[in-house]
């Protein structure tokens, strides 16, 4: 059973690492050139629209150019040139210009890789063909020329070159291609490729391990900070449930008697210190241990490509590894690198905020006394959290549709249609978001403060957009939605106070018990561990009530 429990243990760890191999393996598998659809796409949503460029090809006014790679080791040969088609939807004599150069790679591949050309008798030579000027490929073993590429009077005016000039230039180009890349498949060079290969991937399993150990130990650190924390949360609840089971009256206990919230809440400033502190760890070691992660990331993507770069044949998807796939996934690290480092400054300027003189700051917003400003300033920088978390996520998404080709405008504008349709079924959702919004605009109340809604009260552990969380006396967590809470009494609003009611006997005099209670009230207020604690002395109001039970 023990085994069991262990294999479930390390299966939970490592199931985001195999998970995110798929991304990366599905992300690969992205070629970064337009695939032919079977199908119509609807309207607004297709890529090869009016006006639609594929990616990889520049457009100079009337002339398109697409640049084409080797097939040996994807680097760049030359540039075609051919008029500019507009709308590549509609049925035209021309040929597109990325059609041409994937042609003329396909031709380079089939002379390099299937054809088992001598180099000894090779002949790479231009000629004309139907008034074309073209450069073909031939040897003993395969006399009919094989044309490679053809040269046009656009290839001439985008070089600035004679047609007869430029075909002998990408003669030269393409005569050297072949022989280098026939020269890459012997035995030998094949045997010193996959060496290369080997050792590229030895050094990417050795620095996975390192820098997987480094990233375990530092997991085991923050393990226990999590678990120094859970204890002090434990204590702080453990505390404010044995208030509420000493209270004589357990009605009381159930909806929070102002001495044991006022109990309560300091608790909670006792222990908040603490908390935060371990908080401000378990974030850096979270941050150390995501860097961490999107090094092997990294590290493995970019040692795939030195992989495929040093293996002939393979080396054609070095350019599909740089293209999108490398755009999505740098995206992706930089969506969370800035949602990280916003948090940081918004942490920052909070506890500048809380540090500082505010007094400044207070002629544009109430912000209170030192108390309150603390509160608050800790509720709104946990709002502002999430608000910037779902806005660079959104803008993230958008620029990964525009990376993948998508028109944003009409994934926005169809994202519109789908919101104001679910609106109609969340508006109860809607409304919780607008109700926590003026609570915080309002100030009504924040995190710390001790509040009656008058079906709960307790203290306020999490406030956010959507619900308002409470600590009872008794040590409920009650999760509220906003929407809900139509009428709140804060009682510790700036200051608080505590009715109290004395019972005595039926026969004392009224005059004496007075006198009593005020000399305790003024003992109380000057006595130092209590003086800071109060506001001013206790006022005794008088004889509220006779009755025979006292």
């Amino acid at each position: 059973m023990p085994l069991i429990t262990k294999l479930k243990k390390y299966r939970r760890k490592y199931q985001r690492f195999f998970w995110l191999g798929c991304v990366v393996l599905a992300l690969l598998l992205i070629i970064p050139h337009p695939s032919q659809a079977q199908f119509v796409m609807p309207q607004g949503f297709s890529t090869q629209g009016s006006g639609y460029k594929p990616p990889g090809v520049s457009r100079y006014g009337p002339i398109e150019v697409a640049p084409v790679r080797s097939p040996v080791d994807n680097s760049f040969l030359f540039d075609v040139a051919s008029p500019t088609i507009y709308n590549r939807q509609e049925n035209t004599s021309e040929v597109p210009v990325e059609q041409r150069a994937q042609d003329i790679e396909s031709k380079l591949e089939l002379a390099i890789f299937t054809r088992d050309m001598n180099p000894d008798d090779l002949r790479v030579e231009t000629s004309r063909l139907n008034n074309v000027v073209v450069v073909t490929v031939s040897n003993d073993d395969y006399p009919l020329p094989l044309v490679l590429a053809s040269v046009t009077e656009n290839d001439a005016d985008f070089n600035g070159q004679p047609i007869d000039v430029l075909a002998e230039r990408w003669r030269q180009k393409l005569d050297e291609e072949i022989r280098r890349g026939q020269a890459s498949t012997t035995p030998e060079a094949l045997e010193q490729s996959f060496k290369k290969a080997f050792q590229i991937f030895a050094v990417l399993l050795v620095a996975t391990v390192i820098i997987g150990g480094i990233k375990y130990l530092i997991s085991r650190h923050h393990q226990r900070l999590l678990k120094r924390k859970q204890a002090i949360a434990a204590e702080k609840q453990a505390q404010s449930e044995a208030l509420g089971k000493n209270h004589s009256d357990p009605m009381e206990a159930s909806y929070g008697a102002p001495e044991i919230l006022g109990e309560q809440q300091r608790i909670f400033w006792q222990r908040l210190p603490q908390i935060l502190s371990i908080d401000r760890k378990i974030g850096f070691w979270q941050f150390i241990q995501w860097l961490l992660f999107w090094v092997i990331i990294l590290s493995w993507y970019f040692g795939l490509f030195a992989i495929f770069r040093e293996i002939p044949g393979l080396a054609t998807l070095s350019g599909a590894i740089l293209g999108r796939p490398l755009q999505l996934l740098l995206l992706w690290f930089f969506i969370g690198l800035v949602i990280r480092i916003s948090h940081r400054i918004i942490e920052l300027l909070k506890n500048n905020w809380q540090n500082n003189n505010t007094a400044g700051l207070n002629k544009f917003i109430n912000l209170g006394d030192n108390q309150r400003r603390d509160l608050r300033i800790s509720t709104i920088a946990g709002a502002i959290k999430g608000m910037v978390t779902v806005v660079i996520t959104a803008s993230g998404l958008l620029t990964a549709l525009t990376i993948l080709g998508i028109p944003t405008g009409s994934v926005v504008a169809i994202g519109g249609l789908l919101a104001l349709a679910v609106s109609f079924g969340a508006q109860s959702l809607v409304k919780d978001l607008v109700d926590g919004f003026l609570v915080l605009a309002e100030d009504q109340y924040a995190i710390g403060d001790v509040i009656d809604v008058g079906f709960a009260a307790g203290g306020v552990e999490n406030l956010n957009l959507r619900v308002t969380q409470l600590r009872s006396a008794g040590g409920e967590l009650v999760t509220i939605p906003n929407s809900a809470i139509t009428q709140v009494k804060n009682l510790t609003r700036s200051w608080s106070r505590a009715n109290l009611s004395v019972n005595v006997a039926y026969d004392t005099d009224p005059a004496k018990a007075i006198n009593v209670l005020r000399q305790v009230g003024e003992d109380l207020y000057n006595d130092p561990e209590w003086h800071d604690k109060m506001l001013a002395v206790p006022d005794v109001l008088g004889i509220d009530s006779l009755t025979h039970e006292a």
